[in-house]
């Protein structure tokens, strides 16, 4: 073989191991470029659909507590799974008729919360104390002395479907003694015991509710490692929140 050709073909080999190398270079930049491109896009998709999940979960939370003949009870499996199955993508399914698992990858965290006032007293202050009610608005004789959690912001019904266990509520959590199985609380507890006060409402919510009055609360917690590649979310957990 010709001394010139030798030369090309071992020049030619060369520029092809650099170019191998310089590929596998840039593959590694590449890869985590994708990566974290997918991480980032599977993250926004999943923040939506727990928005979406706390919206549906508010919705049925608004129907059953302003709808009493609606039948709808949160507390009962068949309709948890409404909320499950629109979490399909969060791992909260025990099995596949989508009852919620107690150990799975999501929860949702329902609350109504109560700013105790003159009228949530007289429901759970019986009988009532001597001079109450009187005249005098706002609180016609009614006093933390004689109606413990006057004023303050209390749950009044709670029920959590999923994890409940790894996560709980940015609100706080009542005493499970006191919440009823069907995720009441009885109106002489809301009147009267201080567990089931609510450590930062407004702090949470935004809101600053009037005396009787209250809000609907739907959270959500969720993992999201599955998509956490290269580590490149430090808390991969989405929480969403929605209030009414």
């Amino acid at each position: 073989m010709p001394a010139k050709w030798e030369h090309h073909r071992r020049s030619a080999a060369r520029h092809r191991g650099n170019a191998i190398i310089e590929f596998a270079l840039v593959l590694v930049f590449l890869v985590a470029m994708l990566a974290g491109a997918f991480t980032m896009g599977m993250t926004v998709a999943r923040g939506i659909q727990a928005s979406n999940v706390t919206r549906d979960a508010l919705v049925l939370l608004v129907r059953s507590a302003t709808d009493p003949d609606s039948g709808l009870d949160l507390s009962q499996p068949q309709n948890q799974r409404i909320i499950v199955r629109a979490a399909r993508n969060f791992n909260m399914a025990s099995d596949s008729s989508y009852d919620p698992s107690s150990s799975g990858g999501g929860v949702v965290i329902l609350s109504k919360v109560i700013l105790v006032g003159p009228n949530t007293c007289a429901l759970g202050i019986v009988p009532a104390p001597n001079g109450v009610p009187n005249s005098s608005p706002p609180n016609y004789g009614w006093t933390a002395g004689n109606c413990p959690n006057y004023g303050s912001y209390v749950f009044s019904y709670r029920i959590v479907v999923g994890n409940g266990t790894r996560w709980s509520s940015a609100m706080g959590t009542p005493g499970s003694s006191l919440v009823q199985s069907d995720g009441t609380v009885s109106n002489t507890n809301i009147a009267s015991a201080g567990s089931v006060r609510v450590g930062n409402f407004t702090g949470v919510t935004g809101l600053t509710l009037t005396l009787d009055s209250y809000a609907l609360v739907s959270e959500m917690y969720a993992d999201i490692t599955s998509l956490n590649f290269f580590s490149l979310l430090k808390n991969p957990i989405i929480y969403s929140r929605n209030i009414s």
